[in-house]
Protein backbone atom coordinates (compact mmCIF):
# COMPACT_ATOMS: atom_id res chain seq x y z
CA UNK A 1 0.00 0.00 0.00
CA UNK A 2 1.31 3.70 -0.87
CA UNK A 3 0.57 6.19 1.80
CA UNK A 4 1.57 10.02 1.62
CA UNK A 5 2.32 11.67 5.11
CA UNK A 6 2.21 15.39 5.63
CA UNK A 7 3.39 16.55 8.75
CA UNK A 8 5.94 13.78 8.95
CA UNK A 9 8.71 15.93 10.30
CA UNK A 10 6.73 17.06 13.20
CA UNK A 11 6.29 15.73 16.79
CA UNK A 12 4.06 12.63 15.36
CA UNK A 13 4.90 12.28 11.70
CA UNK A 14 8.09 10.22 12.67
CA UNK A 15 6.45 7.84 14.57
CA UNK A 16 3.72 6.99 11.64
CA UNK A 17 6.61 6.48 9.31
CA UNK A 18 8.54 4.20 11.03
CA UNK A 19 4.79 2.23 12.31
CA UNK A 20 4.11 2.38 8.38
CA UNK A 21 7.42 0.98 7.69
CA UNK A 22 7.29 -1.90 10.39
CA UNK A 23 4.14 -3.18 8.45
CA UNK A 24 5.82 -3.33 5.15
CA UNK A 25 4.37 -0.03 3.34
CA UNK A 26 5.93 1.90 0.55
CA UNK A 27 5.71 5.68 2.45
CA UNK A 28 5.88 8.56 1.05
CA UNK A 29 6.54 11.61 3.23
CA UNK A 30 5.73 15.30 2.89
CA UNK A 31 8.97 17.62 3.58
CA UNK A 32 9.87 21.12 2.91
CA UNK A 33 13.72 20.12 2.19
CA UNK A 34 16.36 18.03 1.36
CA UNK A 35 17.24 18.78 5.25
CA UNK A 36 14.44 18.03 6.85
CA UNK A 37 13.98 14.64 5.24
CA UNK A 38 17.63 13.98 6.85
CA UNK A 39 15.01 12.89 10.20
CA UNK A 40 12.82 10.69 8.38
CA UNK A 41 13.47 6.80 9.29
CA UNK A 42 15.65 5.03 6.80
CA UNK A 43 13.39 3.21 4.15
CA UNK A 44 10.85 5.73 3.63
CA UNK A 45 10.58 8.11 0.26
CA UNK A 46 11.02 11.64 0.91
CA UNK A 47 8.73 14.25 -1.49
CA UNK A 48 10.20 17.91 -1.33
CA UNK A 49 7.60 20.08 -0.92
CA UNK A 50 5.57 22.96 0.46
CA UNK A 51 1.46 23.00 1.16
CA UNK A 52 1.50 25.19 -1.40
CA UNK A 53 2.76 23.21 -4.05
CA UNK A 54 0.17 22.06 -5.71
CA UNK A 55 1.10 19.93 -8.93
CA UNK A 56 3.63 17.93 -6.12
CA UNK A 57 0.63 17.32 -4.43
CA UNK A 58 -2.21 16.30 -6.93
CA UNK A 59 0.41 14.13 -8.07
CA UNK A 60 1.28 12.14 -4.95
CA UNK A 61 -2.23 12.39 -3.62
CA UNK A 62 -3.56 10.97 -6.82
CA UNK A 63 -0.80 7.76 -6.97
CA UNK A 64 -1.69 7.20 -2.97
CA UNK A 65 -3.79 4.56 -1.74
CA UNK A 66 -4.30 6.62 1.42
CA UNK A 67 -3.36 10.67 2.71
CA UNK A 68 -2.35 10.82 6.14
CA UNK A 69 -3.51 14.81 7.10
CA UNK A 70 -1.21 16.50 9.29
CA UNK A 71 -1.01 20.16 9.44
CA UNK A 72 1.13 22.67 11.48
CA UNK A 73 -1.09 24.67 13.97
CA UNK A 74 -1.96 28.06 12.73
CA UNK A 75 -4.47 30.67 11.73
CA UNK A 76 -5.43 29.18 8.16
CA UNK A 77 -4.79 25.28 9.17
CA UNK A 78 -8.28 24.79 8.34
CA UNK A 79 -7.90 26.18 4.63
CA UNK A 80 -4.70 23.81 3.98
CA UNK A 81 -6.43 20.37 4.75
CA UNK A 82 -9.38 21.06 3.59
CA UNK A 83 -7.61 21.59 0.27
CA UNK A 84 -5.83 18.74 0.28
CA UNK A 85 -8.83 17.17 1.17
CA UNK A 86 -10.62 18.31 -2.18
CA UNK A 87 -7.64 17.16 -4.42
CA UNK A 88 -7.94 13.48 -2.01
CA UNK A 89 -11.71 13.52 -3.52
CA UNK A 90 -11.20 14.34 -7.03
CA UNK A 91 -8.70 10.93 -7.19
CA UNK A 92 -10.79 8.84 -4.48
CA UNK A 93 -8.02 8.67 -2.20
CA UNK A 94 -8.45 7.52 1.54
CA UNK A 95 -8.06 10.38 4.19
CA UNK A 96 -6.70 9.34 7.67
CA UNK A 97 -6.88 13.08 9.50
CA UNK A 98 -5.08 13.64 13.07
CA UNK A 99 -7.52 16.48 14.78
CA UNK A 100 -7.08 17.48 18.49
CA UNK A 101 -8.33 16.93 21.91
CA UNK A 102 -11.99 15.38 21.61
CA UNK A 103 -13.55 17.88 24.37
CA UNK A 104 -12.53 20.92 22.22
CA UNK A 105 -13.88 20.04 18.33
CA UNK A 106 -16.98 21.97 18.18
CA UNK A 107 -17.91 25.22 16.80
CA UNK A 108 -17.36 27.54 19.77
CA UNK A 109 -14.29 25.47 21.04
CA UNK A 110 -10.43 27.05 20.66
CA UNK A 111 -9.66 28.47 17.31
CA UNK A 112 -7.45 25.16 16.57
CA UNK A 113 -10.38 23.12 17.43
CA UNK A 114 -12.91 24.50 15.88
CA UNK A 115 -10.88 24.56 12.93
CA UNK A 116 -10.56 20.78 13.37
CA UNK A 117 -14.23 20.53 13.59
CA UNK A 118 -14.87 22.82 10.39
CA UNK A 119 -12.67 20.03 8.75
CA UNK A 120 -13.78 17.55 10.16
CA UNK A 121 -17.25 18.75 8.57
CA UNK A 122 -15.74 19.15 5.28
CA UNK A 123 -13.93 15.68 5.02
CA UNK A 124 -17.40 13.55 6.14
CA UNK A 125 -18.86 15.60 3.37
CA UNK A 126 -16.09 14.88 0.79
CA UNK A 127 -17.49 11.87 -0.65
CA UNK A 128 -14.03 9.67 0.35
CA UNK A 129 -13.66 7.07 2.39
CA UNK A 130 -12.08 8.58 5.64
CA UNK A 131 -11.38 8.04 9.44
CA UNK A 132 -11.09 11.26 12.13
CA UNK A 133 -8.03 10.37 15.02
CA UNK A 134 -8.73 13.01 18.08
CA UNK A 135 -5.49 12.18 20.26
CA UNK A 136 -5.35 14.18 23.31
CA UNK A 137 -2.21 16.13 24.37
CA UNK A 138 0.99 14.95 23.80
CA UNK A 139 3.20 13.99 26.22
CA UNK A 140 6.33 14.88 24.15
CA UNK A 141 5.06 18.41 23.82
CA UNK A 142 4.20 18.71 27.26
CA UNK A 143 6.20 16.78 29.42
CA UNK A 144 9.23 17.61 27.12
CA UNK A 145 8.29 21.72 28.16
CA UNK A 146 8.34 20.50 31.84
CA UNK A 147 11.68 18.75 31.49
CA UNK A 148 13.58 21.79 30.67
CA UNK A 149 12.58 23.60 33.79
CA UNK A 150 12.90 20.35 35.67
CA UNK A 151 16.79 20.55 34.68
CA UNK A 152 17.08 24.66 35.41
CA UNK A 153 14.65 25.28 38.10
CA UNK A 154 13.46 21.71 39.97
CA UNK A 155 10.12 23.11 39.40
CA UNK A 156 7.03 22.13 37.03
CA UNK A 157 4.76 25.46 36.03
CA UNK A 158 0.86 24.01 36.88
CA UNK A 159 -1.41 25.75 34.82
CA UNK A 160 -4.14 23.07 35.60
CA UNK A 161 -4.74 23.50 39.10
CA UNK A 162 -6.50 20.71 40.14
CA UNK A 163 -7.49 18.86 36.92
CA UNK A 164 -6.08 16.07 35.39
CA UNK A 165 -5.06 15.00 32.02
CA UNK A 166 -4.88 11.99 29.84
CA UNK A 167 -1.49 12.57 27.81
CA UNK A 168 -0.86 10.32 25.22
CA UNK A 169 2.42 9.08 23.45
CA UNK A 170 3.13 9.86 20.26
CA UNK A 171 4.85 6.55 20.08
CA UNK A 172 1.26 5.03 20.63
CA UNK A 173 -0.59 7.62 18.04
CA UNK A 174 1.80 6.53 15.50
CA UNK A 175 0.76 3.02 16.02
CA UNK A 176 -2.63 3.95 16.16
CA UNK A 177 -2.59 5.54 12.80
CA UNK A 178 -0.40 3.16 11.23
CA UNK A 179 -3.02 0.18 12.55
CA UNK A 180 -5.82 2.39 10.67
CA UNK A 181 -4.21 3.66 7.77
CA UNK A 182 -3.61 -0.19 6.68
CA UNK A 183 -7.18 -1.42 7.26
CA UNK A 184 -9.61 0.11 5.15
CA UNK A 185 -12.47 -2.11 6.95
CA UNK A 186 -12.16 1.02 9.14
CA UNK A 187 -13.94 3.83 7.29
CA UNK A 188 -16.17 6.65 8.87
CA UNK A 189 -15.01 6.52 12.29
CA UNK A 190 -13.62 8.59 14.62
CA UNK A 191 -11.09 7.74 17.59
CA UNK A 192 -10.32 9.57 20.46
CA UNK A 193 -6.63 8.51 21.45
CA UNK A 194 -5.66 8.95 25.17
CA UNK A 195 -3.10 7.58 27.91
CA UNK A 196 -3.79 5.34 30.24
CA UNK A 197 -4.68 7.52 33.24
CA UNK A 198 -5.25 11.18 33.62
CA UNK A 199 -2.62 12.64 36.18
CA UNK A 200 -2.48 15.77 37.47
CA UNK A 201 0.24 18.00 37.33
CA UNK A 202 1.08 16.78 41.45
CA UNK A 203 1.18 13.54 40.33
CA UNK A 204 3.06 13.80 36.82
CA UNK A 205 5.80 16.13 39.46
CA UNK A 206 5.78 12.55 41.58
CA UNK A 207 6.38 10.32 38.71
CA UNK A 208 9.04 12.66 37.90
CA UNK A 209 10.73 12.59 41.31
CA UNK A 210 10.34 8.70 41.56
CA UNK A 211 11.93 8.28 37.99
CA UNK A 212 14.93 10.29 38.57
CA UNK A 213 15.24 11.13 41.77
CA UNK A 214 15.09 14.86 41.67
CA UNK A 215 13.13 16.94 43.94
CA UNK A 216 10.30 18.73 41.77
CA UNK A 217 8.34 21.33 43.23
CA UNK A 218 4.65 22.42 41.64
CA UNK A 219 4.61 26.14 40.89
CA UNK A 220 0.79 27.32 40.26
CA UNK A 221 0.21 29.52 37.13
CA UNK A 222 -2.52 30.70 35.20
CA UNK A 223 -3.49 29.67 31.73
CA UNK A 224 -3.36 33.00 30.91
CA UNK A 225 0.46 33.37 32.73
CA UNK A 226 1.16 30.48 30.88
CA UNK A 227 0.66 32.08 27.47
CA UNK A 228 2.58 34.85 28.48
CA UNK A 229 5.08 33.52 29.05
CA UNK A 230 5.11 31.40 25.66
CA UNK A 231 5.24 34.89 24.04
CA UNK A 232 7.92 36.12 25.85
CA UNK A 233 9.56 33.40 24.61
CA UNK A 234 9.24 33.96 20.91
CA UNK A 235 5.90 32.37 20.17
CA UNK A 236 3.61 33.87 17.94
CA UNK A 237 0.61 35.89 19.31
CA UNK A 238 -1.73 33.01 17.76
CA UNK A 239 0.52 30.29 18.63
CA UNK A 240 0.65 31.82 22.28
CA UNK A 241 -2.96 32.23 22.45
CA UNK A 242 -4.05 28.88 21.63
CA UNK A 243 -1.57 27.72 24.09
CA UNK A 244 -3.62 29.39 26.43
CA UNK A 245 -7.21 28.72 25.03
CA UNK A 246 -5.98 24.56 25.14
CA UNK A 247 -4.58 24.71 28.78
CA UNK A 248 -7.74 26.73 30.10
CA UNK A 249 -10.08 23.53 28.10
CA UNK A 250 -8.03 21.27 30.45
CA UNK A 251 -8.15 23.49 33.52
CA UNK A 252 -11.82 22.58 33.15
CA UNK A 253 -11.02 19.10 33.27
CA UNK A 254 -11.93 18.27 29.39
CA UNK A 255 -9.29 16.42 29.16
CA UNK A 256 -9.94 13.54 31.92
CA UNK A 257 -11.25 11.09 30.02
CA UNK A 258 -9.89 7.79 29.21
CA UNK A 259 -11.08 5.52 26.47
CA UNK A 260 -10.30 2.06 24.99
CA UNK A 261 -10.06 3.36 21.86
CA UNK A 262 -6.41 3.67 21.65
CA UNK A 263 -5.63 -0.45 22.87
CA UNK A 264 -8.01 -1.61 20.78
CA UNK A 265 -6.23 -0.48 17.31
CA UNK A 266 -2.71 -0.76 18.71
CA UNK A 267 -3.14 -4.16 21.11
CA UNK A 268 -1.64 -2.84 23.82
CA UNK A 269 -2.21 -0.73 27.17
CA UNK A 270 -1.19 3.07 25.85
CA UNK A 271 2.18 4.45 27.88
CA UNK A 272 1.66 6.13 30.79
CA UNK A 273 3.44 9.16 31.98
CA UNK A 274 6.13 6.87 34.63
CA UNK A 275 6.80 4.68 31.35
CA UNK A 276 7.86 8.06 29.07
CA UNK A 277 9.61 9.87 32.12
CA UNK A 278 11.56 6.34 32.46
CA UNK A 279 11.91 5.71 28.58
CA UNK A 280 13.69 9.46 28.45
CA UNK A 281 15.07 9.97 30.99
CA UNK A 282 17.94 11.86 30.08
CA UNK A 283 15.82 15.07 29.09
CA UNK A 284 15.19 15.66 32.84
CA UNK A 285 18.11 15.27 35.06
CA UNK A 286 21.07 17.71 34.14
Amino acid sequence: MRILVTGATGKLGPHVVTALLRRGQDVRALVRSTARAAVLPPGSEPVIGTFDDSDVLRAEIDAADALFLLTPHGPTMADTQNGLIDLAAKSGTRVVKVSGTSAGIRPDGPDACRQHYDTERHLAAAGVPWVVLRPNGFMQTLLVAMAATVRERGMIANPLGGAGISLVDCADVGEAAAAVLTDPALEGRTYVLTGRTAPTYAQIAAAIQAETGTQVSVVDVTPEQAGQAARARGLSDWEAHHLAEMLALFRSGAAQDVTDDLPSLTGRPARSVPDFVRDHRDLFVR
